[in-house]
């Protein structure tokens, strides 16, 4: 299957910055309950017609002190970890995230910065990039 070099090149333009290429491990930790720190969130890069999305995987996150920041250069979220609270319990194994969110990735060309748009819902952050109108 012969690629268009024009779409090879904007895939290419989508480093993953932070925390490549460990941003996982494959194996589970049973001593993750005492360990806190960051946690790279994995994000999908989709394109529409009319825009370009980032989409991250947050489960857990605190809505309420999610972070976004977009500029030219880069577009950074970081969202803390809310742990489970419930009363008289003790965790016998725990795989899930806890700590901080942190993902920065690099903003795709072509597309209108000011009218950006993100939605965060059921764990999962959308992150809409409208493209920029061609001119002929």
């Amino acid at each position: 299957m012969n690629k268009d070099p024009s779409i090879q090149e904007e895939q290419n333009s989508y480093p993953l910055m932070s925390g490549w290429p460990f941003s996982t491990s494959a194996m589970p930790n049973p001593w993750l309950q005492y360990v806190t720190g960051t946690i790279i969130p994995k994000v999908d890069i989709i394109e529409n017609d009319s825009s370009i999305i980032y989409i991250y995987d947050l489960a857990g996150a605190d809505s309420s002190k999610l972070n976004l920041e977009v500029s030219e250069f880069e577009v950074v979220i970081t969202a803390p970890v809310v742990p489970s609270q419930q009363p008289n319990i003790q965790y016998i194994y725990q795989e899930r995230p806890k700590g901080r969110y942190e993902r920065i990735l690099l903003p795709p060309k072509n597309v209108n910065i000011e009218g950006i748009k993100a939605d965060f819902k059921d764990g999962i952050l959308e992150v809409k990039f409208p493209k920029l109108s061609k001119r002929s």
